[in-house]
């Protein structure tokens, strides 16, 4: 935990107040690991310190350790205070309906699932730096932080999705091409849908005849509610104003629309009993919901 906290605030001092520590105890673990690694960790510069390479290497195994020991502390601290379990789920905005159900589902008297929204890096950052137990997130299979890892747990595929009074309202696919005439509506930049919406454009050679950038999810189904425009969504985050008879949800000609849904967290085996319980729950649910589609 010593090594994990100097590294990522650069500073030995810091460390050891951040530890509530002296600096010479510190300074006295990071020998002791740096002999027992036969390779120094990190040299010293006006500013702080800078991890060498076998600090480098080290130091997803330290943060790993450091994220274990927080959690006993939260656990023995839980038991000895009487306390609800809690499990800490992130959720990017794409899944929040999902992670809604659950939270609803689980929070009792014994147990509560508090939930956090932001774009799925940040989110995956929050789990690896111990600040959320797991998080819900699309697409996120590839490049993640060491100790960390996705189970795929639903999938869904891109749709067009247009205004009831749409003229393609009536139909039930179409080829990307349409959208060449359209005015598209788009989330924010860090969206995972907005990427893959990207690639599906770039791969068709299509560009929408106009593009309105709304900024957030709300604002983009009120644009389509009140007929702005036309957007490229899973039919799940529309599924409400699709029953009401606002909008309509169309099939696409295209390959590679399917947005894979993961748990990211450390391996099941690793987690605590409630947190293990909550994503168990989740992935039973979509075998079920798969089973009656």
């Amino acid at each position: 935990m010593t090594f994990s906290a100097v590294a990522e605030l650069g500073n030995v001092s810091k460390a050891a107040e951040f530890l509530n520590l002296s600096q010479p105890a510190v300074s006295g673990q990071l020998r002791a690991l740096a002999d027992a690694m036969g390779a120094p960790l990190y040299t010293r510069h006006s500013r702080g310190v800078t991890l060498t390479a076998d600090g480098l290497e080290l130091l997803p195994l330290a943060q790993a350790v450091a994220r274990n020991i927080r959690r006993v502390g939260d656990l023995a601290y839980q038991k000895r205070n009487h306390l609800k379990k809690q499990v800490r789920l992130g959720v990017s905005w794409t899944l929040a309906t999902r992670a809604v159900h659950l939270a609803a589902r689980f929070s009792n008297d014994t147990l509560r699932v508090s939930l956090h929204s932001d774009h799925t890096p940040r989110l995956i950052q929050m789990v690896a730096d111990g600040e959320l137990d797991a998080t819900l997130a699309v697409d996120a299979s590839h490049a993640l932080p060491d100790g960390l890892e996705a189970r795929r747990f639903s999938s869904e595929e891109l749709r067009l999705i247009v205004p009831s009074r749409h003229p393609l309202a009536d139909g039930g696919y179409v080829n990307p091409s349409v959208l060449g005439g359209e005015t598209l509506l788009w989330p924010m930049p860090e969206s995972s849908v907005r990427r893959r919406a990207v690639k599906l454009l770039q791969a068709n050679g299509v560009t929408p005849q106009r593009e309105l950038e709304l900024g957030s999810f709300l604002a983009l189904k009120s644009a389509l509610v009140e007929g702005l425009g036309v957007a490229l969504l899973p039919r799940s985050m529309v599924s409400l104003e699709i029953a009401d008879g606002h909008l309509h949800s169309l099939g696409l000609e295209a390959n590679d629309i399917t947005l894979g849904y993961h748990v990211v967290s450390a391996p099941l085996t690793m987690l605590p009993s409630a947190v293990r319980e909550v994503l168990e729950h989740l992935g039973r649910e979509s075998v079920s919901a798969s089973a009656s589609a």
